[in-house]
């Protein structure tokens, strides 16, 4: 290997950004500081990020500040923008910054394992017709993160993971990952909509039985 000239410093690799940010004299962590962070690292950066941090339990509504910035960074992966774009509202979003480093320090040995695995193949599953169908498909699971579903959050949130990292690392396996867990997404939604509907089926007709 060829040594590294000091003057040409490798790029920071994407745990590397995790760990610096969670460090700062700000006892917040904004969302425009994490946009800056990753730079031109692309959409799929801010996406993944976004969804490791989503994946942490939070107060109610917690899941929204995530969520939001994810939908809109996915109809950018849709429209094509090469930019990242969030409105100013939304970049002044932040979480306490020590329980962004409680968090991110459970996860650094995980995603280090996963950068080290990840790398190119199947790129047929990462060009600009999947990255349309990827942001389209992105927006409907962060939707669901949001919502109030008991344990709704995780699936959505892991599928929005291996969508980022497809598309950070041009890797059609992580690609397939992301579908599947948008496939069982859909199942498990369809399965407590069913039971839901079932109890409030049996409440009717117990509720009917007391005045016939």
């Amino acid at each position: 290997m060829p040594p590294i000239d000091p003057r040409h410093p490798l790029p920071r690799t994407f745990s590397q950004v995790l760990e610096d940010l969670s460090v700062g004299d700000d006892p917040k962590l904004t969302l425009d500081e994490v946009v800056e962070a990753f730079g031109d690292r692309g959409i799929g950066a801010l996406i993944l990020v976004l969804a490791l941090m989503a994946l942490f339990p939070w107060p109610p509504g917690g899941k929204a500040v995530f969520a939001a910035p994810i939908i809109l960074l996915a109809l950018e992966l849709a429209l094509q923008r090469n930019e990242v774009w969030l409105p100013k509202w939304l970049l002044k979003a932040s979480l306490n910054r020590e329980a962004y480093r409680k968090a991110t320090s459970r996860l650094i040995k995980p995603i280090r394992r996963v950068e080290n695995l990840t790398r190119p193949r199947l790129t047929a599953l990462t060009g600009a017709v999947s990255e349309v169908v990827m942001g389209i498909v992105c927006v409907f699971l962060a939707m669901i993160m949001a919502l109030p579903v008991p344990f709704g959050d995780a699936l959505p949130g892991l599928a929005l993971v291996f969508f980022a990292l497809g598309i950070m690392q041009k890797d059609g396996v992580a690609v397939l990952i992301g579908a599947f867990g948008t496939l069982a997404t859909g199942a498990y939604l369809i399965l407590v909509w069913a039971t839901l509907s079932e109890i409030i089926h049996r409440i009717v007709a117990w509720a009917t039985g007391l005045f016939s």
